[in-house]
């Protein structure tokens, strides 16, 4: 629920609009015609609980027995900024946004214009009026903690356009800014009880829970892993309470509701890369970003980029008010280790572990590899000061340099059905000098396709600053080659969210997008004058 993450790789378009299933950030708009596109499936939990160790100790809690918010425990962030997810709430510190009554802490979205900061810090300055308030707690600088097991009991809302998080951020930002000091998400579910976009499940009530790590480079350029759940037999947890929980120690990460084991994450999965004297550096500290305090937080967004984007699409205003409500939060060391916190750990063997995101090469600033007339992008290899990188939610892109009678090596991606891209990522490039006489050209053929393929090049900056292109295709199982202005990819703009890339602050310099269920091949990919 931090910032925006779509990062360089969310730059997803009409053929693939859907919300990723981790839940602190956006996806990019859609096209204005909303096309389901499933989401990845979620692990059914019919494995049995596993009981917390007895050596766990319980040292901060608030069960919210009294009649007011402990302002010594809790404390407001009060604003309009949307959360940099375009989220349609301010947050405020009235007690019908959030109070405590009959042994519970209600978090209530309401509909009703509201005017307040535009801003995550809620200092004075430009207003913004949003259509719904709710409030967002937090324990910062109350309650602020290295590992340990956090569980929080809580009754979720329901209905389209409603977001509630049970999550945690750095206190000290060691690591610099979103998402390279990290942030960890307890739980999160969106549009609960909606018709479900999920593969498998399509048109079934929404039911969903995720656990997601968030972490990588500043934003834009940010990542994150994560896994999905849901209880067995058509259990909603926007019915009734249930405990959701994660144990934290020194490189491990483990989701609980429950007290059923469902997820684990791992420092080889995950990792930070700042800069330090004016250098981009990766963290070698262990369990970097997740080595430092945390602090817990509690909200209700209303919309914002994953919510309205997934489900049924955009905001059900004759739901709300809707609440968040939570019975408990404790806060648990380890006393076998407590400066490591390990030791405690209840493990399943059913739990899923979480594929993880190796650390991507630390690209040279110098953006003087594009200054022409010919910059070579790929021929038998990629250009030493590009990277590969994909955006692939649901697993359904695959991309590999392969030998083509002739050629030599070219680059073949195979894309199911769901959203996904391929790109070069690429220091922040200058690219301004080509538009005048700059041409893309490039070699393309169709291996496969189950209808007619489509695919879109696309400059790209940072979503939503992107500009595509549709490339005219050659026939099936022929090579052709695709020459297209610098200046026409450009002027393209975003057509899905409007906008259009920044030609002086290149950050991926092509990315390329097919339709699903096509096997495309690319060579001699190239810029000239």
């Amino acid at each position: 629920m931090m910032k925006n993450w779509s990062k360089p790789l969310m730059t997803i378009t009409a053929l693939a609009v859907t919300a990723t299933m981790s839940g602190c950030g956006s996806t990019p708009a859609d096209s204005g015609e909303h096309q389901l596109v499933v989401t990845k499936e979620a692990l059914v939990l019919t494995a049995e609980p596993v009981e917390p160790s007895d050596s766990w100790k319980l040292i901060w809690s608030d069960e919210f027995d009294g009649d007011e918010i402990d302002t010594r425990k809790w404390g407001w962030e009060q604003n309009c900024w949307g959360g940099g997810n375009n989220e349609q709430q301010c947050y405020t510190k009235r007690k019908v946004n959030s109070f405590v009554e009959d042994g519970k802490l209600h978090i209530v979205a309401k509909r009703g214009n509201f005017t307040g900061p535009d801003n995550p810090d809620g200092k004075k300055g430009l207003n913004k009026t949003l259509p719904y308030t709710s409030a967002r707690l937090r324990t910062l600088n109350k309650g602020d903690w290295k590992y340990g097991r956090f569980e929080v009991r809580a009754k979720l809302p329901e209905g389209q356009g409603t977001w509630p998080a049970i999550w945690m951020l750095p206190t000290d930002w060691v690591y610099g800014g979103w998402a390279a000091s990290g942030e960890i998400d307890i739980m999160e579910a969106v549009n609960l009880k909606t018709s479900s976009d999920e593969k498998g499940s399509i048109g079934q009530p929404e039911s969903r829970v995720h656990g997601t790590l968030h972490f990588g480079k500043k934003w834009p350029d940010n990542a994150h892993t994560g896994q999905g759940a849901k209880l067995p037999n058509g259990i909603n947890p926007a019915d009734d309470y249930h405990t959701y929980a994660i144990e934290w120690e020194e490189g491990e990460i483990r989701w609980y509701v429950d007290n059923i084991h469902f997820a684990t994450q791992k420092d080889n999965g995950w990792y930070s890369q700042y800069e330090k004297d004016g250098e981009l550096i990766t963290a070698t500290e262990p369990g970097a970003p997740f080595n430092q305090k945390f602090h817990l937080l509690l909200n209700l967004a209303v919309g914002g980029n994953w919510a309205a984007k997934a489900n049924e699409h955009g905001i059900d205003e004759s739901v709300f008010p809707q609440a968040l409500s939570v019975d408990y939060v404790r806060v648990y060391r380890c006393r076998v280790d407590r400066w490591k916190g390990k030791g405690c750990a209840s493990v399943s063997e059913d739990a899923v572990l979480v594929p993880g995101v190796e650390p991507p090469a630390i690209l040279a600033a110098d953006d003087s590899y594009a200054d022409g007339p010919l910059l070579d992008i790929y021929t038998d290899n990629l250009n030493s000061n590009l990277a590969f990188e994909s955006y692939n939610p649901v697993d359904a892109v695959k991309y590999a340099e392969v030998e083509e009678a002739g050629r030599g090596k070219v680059i073949q991606v195979t894309k199911q059905d769901g959203a996904g891209n391929i790109y070069f990522r690429a220091p922040k490039t200058d690219l301004t000098h080509w538009l005048e006489t700059g041409h893309l050209v490039l070699d393309v053929k169709v291996e496969s396709q189950a209808s007619a393929a489509e695919l879109l090049v696309k400059l790209d900056s940072g979503w939503p600053n992107t500009s595509d292109y549709t490339v005219e295709l050659p026939p099936v199982g022929s090579w052709g080659e695709v020459k297209i202005s610098i200046a026409d990819i450009l002027a393209g703009g975003n057509r899905f969210a409007g906008g259009a890339a920044n030609i002086a602050e290149i950050r991926n310099l092509l990315v390329f997008e097919q339709s699903p269920n096509t096997v495309i091949k690319l060579d001699n990919i190239r810029f000239e004058k």
